[in-house]
């Protein structure tokens, strides 16, 4: 019995880290790949798929949190919420072995976890993880677009591209973006 673990987000300027711990009741029918592998449409595609066959959690670390804590800690918070999320409704899985993509993970959990680095393109559980985490991010950040449309965020997602960078010197930064992040730090 397996539990993937994978986050989406970790690199933006703006927005929330995704953390996703995923167990599949059944093999997909599709095959399956790290979500920065996958086009809009084929992730859009097995998520589907995933809701209807997974059982999974997700949970996030918002930009404060980034900002007080570093990514890295950030990340295990958001790690440590979606497990926790998961297990309270699938008390089963307490004694999964869960498989987390990188190379270090520190919690408090009971749980036997390991890390893998490279487990998104790995272990199917792991790569369906960062499907459903990198799914859950990008329909968030089309809500902030929605909210914040002259930031573009439906397009860069909140990544530093040369538009955001732009973006950035021309416009004062939204309540979402990471502050200890350069370049906007260099702007508070």
């Amino acid at each position: 019995m397996v539990v993937g673990i994978d986050e989406a987000g970790r690199g933006p300027l703006a927005g929330v880290v995704v953390a996703c711990a995923l167990h599949l009741r059944q093999d997909p029918p599709y095959k399956i790949k790290d979500s920065k592998a996958m086009s809009t449409l084929a992730r859009e595609k097995v998520f589907s798929w995933l809701v209807e066959n997974a059982d999974f959690a997700v949970d996030i670390a918002d930009p404060k949190e980034i900002d007080r804590l570093n990514i890295l800690q950030a990340t295990f918070l958001a790690f440590e919420r979606s497990i926790s999320k998961l297990i309270s409704k699938c008390r089963w899985l307490s004694e999964a072995d869960f498989i987390i993509d990188g190379n270090f993970f520190k919690t408090k959990l009971d749980i036997n976890y390991r890390c893998l680095i490279g487990a998104d393109r790995k272990v199917k559980e792991v790569s369906c993880a960062s499907i459903i985490a990198k799914v859950v991010r990008d329909n968030l950040m089309l809500n902030l677009d929605f909210l914040y449309p002259e930031w573009k965020f439906s397009k860069h997602k909140g990544y530093p591209t040369k538009e955001h960078f732009s973006l950035i010197k021309k416009y004062s930064l939204t309540p979402f973006h990471r502050i200890s992040f350069a370049p906007c730090r260099d702007i508070v």
